[in-house]
């Protein structure tokens, strides 16, 4: 089977090149990608040129997605076809989930779960699906007039289905991948799911407003009920449309209710196909739906007014040799003068040379300046802030002033041993395809001692940071393609702690990761307190507040990987071991734990244990500890270590 994934484009430069990305950082690659172009006066085309290999350019004049779509089919090389919107994006794993469904059932048209990516201050962040769910059993094209739907970027199409569906109609203007589908539906063609792959429908940002956010203007409605009437003429070409009476009588209705105020010279033609499909009491009855019974409308696109993410041209990186990339490193630093100099000091003795070093200064008040300024070297810059916005924000204006292709961090207490850029950045060239995110081993400095931690975690791995930080203590250890940051958003400035971790997983929802199997940073404890603040993970506040806020943004997704239990218990055992811990807190998680996974038996031990007198808990509370340094944390903690490739059941 061969894929063509199609994407028509109208001045979509700021997201385009993370859309084509994701379609070709895919686990099973398309073949070919035919970007059509609707006459953009932006940089959408350049940015489509210059992927080059897969992705081929195709011209037409304005005259709207759905003929670019059907230029784009009828240009095709490939026996299945995805239509995917020059703003969304598609998971590592969706075309090949999609292809072995029609592989299995050929002549169908498959589809695959899907997310609403909203922006969210400057991070974006996955939402739920915003429409009707489908009930058991339903007719996939019942549910489909009633509220239910798949976007374009999660429907792979055979070329049969298409066919049969007879194309994109270029004359409806809202809802036109719904008239799609409902036309192939009412023609046959089967719906088949998939259990794995995630595709993502992105909701536009500042205000912009989508197709599906004109539903309920004149033009919108004009074109619903066009769809409607469009699907109830197949249905009775097809000798169909007495099985579909309630669906579509229902649909006509709803539209009423909406054009009644908007559009009250379109209500007679509805109130028309409302007693053309009006269904029986006796046949309501059988379906198990009161006459009275209420719809819940799909949630509609909605102008929102976030903050724009900084945006970069991909076309103004500095150039440079592909075997040495620019690296730009950004060290976040407030108040620690003397440790931010040895953590540069220990970038400047790198024996990778291509790169540059961004101090960002957030608002300290101690001679930070002059510690930099003592280092003469061309390739630092020196980044003030005007006010103290936290480390956040600091890496975040180190990103926007990037100008390499790579981007590391380095916390201004942490340093590099010399071969730290090298290893990585070899790594990254024999790694090009779906990796995003490199990371190390560490020394973790202590007072008493060293101690050396080595990652073990790589591919796949948002199943494992869903529930735990696999990159260990620090975000010294990372360099990330600059392309991911425009596909997931800079850092949240909102969380009070672990921001490096929400970070990670939202990488992992699009990317793999992969590591340096050698400890080649050095992080010290034996800092904390100096340049007068601790580590903020060192604030137990903060860090369970962050772990509540994470639970917020990846619970649900956690819950999908079946890890959500996982995250609850190690929130659970650090209240229980730290001495600023809650008890209320600790059983809380405790009992969710256990209502998520209520078969695991060492959920319920962890639960009566935290029932005891607090007495007794703390006399067991050392010797529990020592026991836990001689047994895996699958033991300690029940973890199952969930695989990278785990399908992801709907």
């Amino acid at each position: 089977m061969q894929i063509t994934v199609i994407i028509p484009v109208l001045n979509a430069e700021r997201y385009l090149a993370a859309t084509i990305r994701s379609a070709m950082n895919q686990s099973r690659p398309p073949d070919e990608i035919l970007v059509v172009d609707n006459g953009s006066t932006d940089a959408s085309v350049n940015i489509a040129e210059g992927f080059g290999g897969l992705v081929r350019v195709l011209h037409q004049s304005t005259a709207g997605a759905s003929s670019a779509r059907n230029m784009g089919a009828a240009e095709a090389i490939g026996d299945a076809l995805m239509f995917l919107d020059a703003d969304d994006l598609i998971g590592p794993t969706v075309l090949e989930e999609l292809s072995a469904v029609l592989e299995t059932c050929p002549g169908s048209v498959a589809c695959c779960p899907w997310r609403r990516y909203e922006l969210v201050e400057q991070s974006w962040r996955v939402k739920p699906a915003s429409c009707k769910p489908r009930r058991p059993g339903q007719h996939p094209l019942s549910a489909w007039l009633m509220g239910w739907y798949h976007p374009p970027c999660s429907v792979l199409w055979s070329k049969k289905a298409y066919a049969k569906s007879g194309g994109w109609n270029p004359a409806i203007s809202v809802d036109d991948d719904g008239d799609l589908m409902m036309r192939a539906l009412a023609t046959g063609v089967r719906l088949e799911r998939t259990a794995g792959g995630t595709a993502y429908y992105r909701r536009l940002p500042g205000g912009a407003i989508s197709l599906s956010g004109q539903r309920s203007t004149r033009k919108g409605l004009i074109s619903r009920l066009a769809v409607l009437e469009s699907v109830e003429e197949r249905l009775v070409e097809q000798g169909g449309a007495q099985s579909f009476r309630l669906s579509l009588h229902d649909a006509y209705r709803r539209l009423a209710g909406e054009a009644s105020e908007d559009a009250p010279d379109l209500v007679p033609a509805i109130t028309s196909g409302m007693h053309r499909n009006r269904p029986s009491i006796k046949e309501r009855a059988q379906l198990g739906i009161s006459k009275a019974s209420k719809l819940i409308p799909c949630c509609r696109d909605e102008p929102e007014h976030a903050p724009t993410v900084h945006e970069t041209n991909t076309l103004d990186l500095i150039a440079s040799p592909q075997d040495e990339p620019l690296v730009s490193v950004v060290i976040p630093t407030y108040n620690r003068a003397m440790l931010t100099g040895g953590a540069l000091d220990s970038v400047l003795k790198q024996d990778y040379l291509n790169f540059e070093v961004l101090v960002v200064d957030d608002a300290s008040t101690d001679d930070t300046s002059a510690v930099i300024a003592v280092r003469d070297d061309a390739r630092v810059r020196y980044l003030k802030q005007q006010t103290n916005q936290g480390v956040a924000a600091a890496r975040n204006r180190g990103i926007a002033e990037a100008k390499g292709a790579l981007i590391a961090f380095l916390d201004s207490d942490d340093q590099w041993v010399p071969e730290k850029l090298s290893r990585q950045v070899e790594l990254a060239r024999r790694r090009p395809d779906l990796v995003g995110l490199f990371y190390t081993g560490a020394v973790e400095r202590w007072q008493d001692g060293d101690s050396v931690w080595l990652p073990t975690v790589r591919g796949r791995a948002l199943s494992h940071l869903l529930h735990r930080n696999v990159l260990h203590v620090t975000t010294s250890s990372t360099l990330i393609r600059r392309e991911v940051f425009e596909v997931v958003g800079f850092f949240d400035e909102r969380t009070p702690a672990n921001e490096d971790h929400d970070m990670w997983t939202r990488i992992a929802t699009f990317f793999e990761i992969d590591y340096v199997d050698e400890p080649l940073i050095i992080y010290s404890h034996a800092a904390l307190g100096m340049g007068g603040e601790d580590r903020r993970s060192q604030n137990f506040a903060a860090n369970m507040q962050a772990r509540l806020d994470f639970l917020t943004f990846h619970g649900a997704e956690a819950k999908r990987f079946k890890v959500r239990h996982l995250f609850h218990l190690d929130c659970a055992r650090r209240h229980l071991e730290s001495p600023h811990g809650q008890i209320k807190q600790a059983r809380m998680h405790l009992a969710k734990a256990v209502i998520d996974c209520p078969r695991q038996p060492r959920l319920g031990l962890w639960l009566s244990f935290s029932l005891l007198p607090g007495f007794i808990r703390k006399h067991l509370t050392s010797p529990l500890q020592r026991l836990k340094t001689h047994l895996p944390s699958r033991l300690w903690m029940g973890r199952s270590s969930p695989s990278s490739s785990i399908n992801q059941t709907w």
